[in-house]
């Protein structure tokens, strides 16, 4: 016997409201978020460009030290008067290794942001993230579920992208 068209009708919603809730299903467990967020510091130290700027500074820097070490060296070696003439030179160069290690960090910093910044527009016009936020150890969040913190996704995506443009 065929379906009258009551029961056909019937057979129809059904159908269509299984779809339906199967789409609403899919859709929550499939659908990425919009809005995730970065711990700022864990970024900054995982981004090869800065473990290369730091290596750069720490030898500029030692290369300096050194030889203010050797010359507080000759210092005590050193007659009082000539003590009083190189201590000046000694003083100089302390005052000009400490503005460099200021003037070396802000600058490699600033250079740093920059090009972290311009990978972080790229990715997240990549992966459709309308808000990326950016926090220092979670301060600045009163709470996040884990499943939105991609920083480790994006350290592995600003690395490949620094090394690829090297």
């Amino acid at each position: 016997m065929l379906p009258t068209k009551k029961e056909s009708l019937l057979y129809a919603s059904l159908v269509v409201s299984v779809l339906v809730v199967l789409l609403f299903i899919f859709q929550f467990l499939f659908h990425k978020p919009d809005v995730v967020y970065v711990d700022n510091i864990q970024l900054f130290d995982g981004f090869n460009m800065t473990k290369e700027m730091k290596k750069i500074g720490e030898n500029q820097f030692n290369t300096q030290k050194t030889k203010i070490d050797s010359l507080y060296v000759t210092i005590q070696k050193s007659n009082p008067a000539q003590q009083q003439i190189l201590m000046k030179e000694y003083v100089a160069l302390k005052e000009n290794l400490e503005q460099f290690n200021q003037q070396f960090a802000y600058e490699e910093t600033e250079k740093i942001w920059k090009r972290l910044h311009s990978y972080v527009d790229e990715f997240s016009g990549e992966n459709n993230y309308k808000l990326i936020i950016g926090a220092e150890k979670k301060q600045d969040i009163l709470y996040a579920d884990p499943s939105v913190n991609i920083t480790n996704e994006l350290i592995n995506y600003v690395n490949s992208k620094y090394e690829g443009a090297k």
